[in-house]
């Protein structure tokens, strides 16, 4: 087989395969592939659209390493934001791995921002007739971010537009910005009244918001993760919140879901909602367009969107999509 026969395959469970089947053939254009299952006969150089986060329903097999060996992908691109559903450093050097970057930025961050709202406004509203506190609102507050990819930054700007201060956390020191300012210390980002965890979980995440740290949070501060909960140590932000030093809003938990009667269930400090911040109006298979992106920087020879890379080389796969592509050219009826 060459890769003159690449072929793209989805791996997607069945509530989403039809869907993602229209979008793609709208994203990709007249040029683009026809999706085949990933079980229809993979061979080595095909490219993969997978949803690691659905494994085990709609008739996904239970295990992510079988459809990961299935064939030598020349790519492999993942439906969710997150990475950690594979070994990255283990990953083949000429097998392209990404993700999907930027779809889910928009509903993450207005999840965050209904969060830091509803929290504002907690003690009462002009509508409901109660007395309004006097730090109502998110104008002149303080904002943490942690992370600065395409959710960090969405929730960084829409809190600043909103009048807010905020410190964003990123791995590298970059320059002010109106009222978004930068760190490169996560124990600056707790001294805020809102702290928004949006970083990536990967074993220098892990764990990065510890007890020690934790402990030098602003008192009274907010914690909303839209991330993974492995970033933020459970017991201790169990524990700020039981005494009243913190509140939290957490999409996302550990273990997931909750087991009924958990602490994070039965404190009045603690929100939870069941992993659904990404929900949106169109979220269901918004990852076709973050793959139609890439597809479109390969086919023009460009290189993919840095935000999009996880690991691998795109060599393989710029080969892969402009035979792919130009095979659909030569078949199309004239």
């Amino acid at each position: 087989m060459t890769l003159a026969d690449a072929a793209l395959r989805v791996a997607l469970p069945r509530h989403l395969a039809g869907e993602a089947r229209t979008r793609l053939a709208a994203d990709l254009g007249p040029d683009g592939p026809a999706p085949a299952d990933w079980r229809d006969g993979p061979r080595a150089g095909d490219v993969l659209l997978v949803a690691p986060h659905e494994m085990g329903n709609g008739g996904l097999p239970d295990d992510l390493a079988a459809v990961l060996g299935a064939a030598d992908w020349s790519w492999v691109h993942l439906t969710s934001a997150g990475t950690d559903f594979v070994d990255v450093p283990r990953w083949p050097g000429d097998r392209l791995l990404t993700r999907s970057w930027r779809c889910y930025a928009a509903p993450l961050a207005e999840y965050a921002l209904g969060a830091m709202l509803t929290h504002q406004w907690r003690d009462g509203s002009p509508w409901n007739g109660r007395p309004v506190a006097a730090d109502a609102g998110l104008w002149g507050a303080r904002v943490g971010v942690a992370g600065y990819g395409e959710v960090g930054r969405r929730v960084a700007e829409v809190s600043a537009a909103l009048g807010a201060s905020v410190l964003a956390l990123s791995r590298t020191p970059r320059p002010s910005r109106g009222r978004i300012a930068h760190t490169t210390s996560p124990a600056a980002v707790l001294d805020a009244d809102h702290l928004v965890i949006a970083l990536p979980l990967n074993a220098g995440t892990r764990g990065l918001f510890g007890p020690a740290v934790l402990a030098r949070a602003r008192p009274g501060l907010h914690l909303v993760n839209v991330s993974r909960a492995q970033i933020v140590c459970q017991r201790t932000l169990a524990t700020l919140c039981a005494e009243g030093r913190m509140h939290a809003t957490l999409d996302v938990t550990d273990p997931e879901p909750l087991p009924p009667g958990h602490v994070l269930r039965t404190l009045p400090q603690v929100r939870v909602s069941p992993h659904v911040a990404w929900r949106s109006r169109r979220s269901d298979a918004a990852f076709t367009e973050d793959f139609a992106a890439i597809w479109q920087r390969l086919r023009d020879g460009e290189p993919p969107p840095d935000g999009a890379v996880a690991a691998g080389a795109a060599e393989r796969a710029r080969t892969a999509v402009l035979h792919t592509t130009s095979r659909r050219r030569d078949n199309t009826p004239r």
